[in-house]
């Protein structure tokens, strides 16, 4: 999958499933089974609110499969294995997964998934799940019919794919009845960005852009979780950015913006998505070269997949594994950048 790009979503073939009906023998072994998936479902039902409507789950999800960018990484986190997964083609290691991921996962208990540009609803339904997480994927209301057909699907609650990093856990964590536990990782996530801005007092109240640069041109909006997250390290939007958003009728998470306009979200700091031209062809074109954020040291310039990736596709794991990564860079360009 592309991060820097709107996935556009084919049109939904509604796909007819067979539903089977388990009869009970009423053994004494069934009784213990009964009484123990009782006690493992506390706390159920639970209704979730979407963009669509509500989605209920009667009982704890057993057999969970995610769909977009973050929702695994939070399964994982609260102990979880997904049993269904999509495959990452931007940035993947070796197995296709991201790399924050790749200690996690196990081939054996987990079918990666062809997502590309439609779902693979027939290969969904045969994982026989108990839910579809999908909190930040941005699918259209058929896409979530034919999916809630399958097993109660969680979908985004707002704009696609801008639903914060903490709502995106807590609706993976209530899904999945580990409410509290989705809380503390949050808390922790929170803590470290904390302890990242207080140890980098050169980030606060700096203008920042994040864009994808070369032969296409976009900016991420205020809503976009990358964007937030700088927001919660101490950066503040470039005020072209912010006049952009104010255009965002569709509310988009990223809009097009032409190679002649760039200039209009010029910042103390831009983070530079190059990894379709190369950070010297970037540096070194009369266009973006001509940035002050450029001319200052304040571009940050990343072409490296598995970072952009990180940056871009926000969750519990990966904001500390991408951090490690980020951090010197972006300090080396807040520091040089003007205020």
């Amino acid at each position: 999958m592309s991060w820097s790009r709107t996935r556009v979503v084919s049109a939904v073939t509604t796909v007819l499933l067979a539903t089977t009906t388990l009869a009970a023998c009423g053994s004494d072994g069934d009784k213990q089974a009964d009484t123990s998936a009782g006690t493992a479902s506390s706390g159920f039902p639970v209704t979730l609110k979407n963009t669509f409507g509500d989605t209920t789950i009667t009982k704890k999800p057993e057999r969970i499969v995610t769909l977009g960018w973050n929702a695994q990484d939070v399964v994982y986190a609260l102990g979880e294995t997904p049993v269904g997964m999509p495959k990452v083609t931007y940035g993947p290691t070796a197995d296709g997964v991201t790399a924050w991921d790749a200690d996690k996962f196990d081939k054996s208990n987990t079918t990666l998934l062809d997502t590309g540009d439609k779902y693979p609803f027939e290969q969904i339904a045969a994982l026989k799940p108990d839910v579809i997480l999908a909190p930040y994927e941005g699918f259209d209301e058929a896409t979530y019919k034919t999916l809630s057909g399958i097993a109660p699907t969680v979908a985004y609650p707002g704009a696609p794919w801008q639903t914060t990093w903490q709502d995106q856990t807590l609706l993976v964590g209530e899904a999945l009845g580990k409410k509290a536990d989705a809380e503390k990782l949050i808390t922790g996530i929170e803590d470290k960005i904390k302890q990242v801005a207080t140890e980098h007092p050169e980030f606060k109240d700096k203008t920042i852009t994040v864009g994808s640069f070369g032969a296409d041109n976009y900016v991420y909006m205020p809503g976009d979780p990358r964007v937030q997250i700088l927001n919660e390290m101490g950066f503040k939007n470039a005020p072209g950015v912010e006049a952009l958003q104010k255009t965002n009728t569709k509310k988009e998470f990223s809009l097009a913006i032409s190679k002649e306009k760039v200039a209009d979200v010029d910042a103390d700091v831009l983070i530079a998505y190059v990894d379709g031209i190369g950070t010297q062809k970037f540096l070194s074109d009369p266009v973006y070269s001509s940035l002050g954020a450029v001319k200052s040291g304040g571009a940050y310039a990343l072409q490296d997949q598995q970072v952009i990736s990180g940056m871009s596709a926000v969750s519990v794991l990966s904001v500390p594994w991408v951090l490690d990564k980020m951090i010197p860079g972006l300090s080396k360009a807040a520091s040089a950048g003007k205020n």
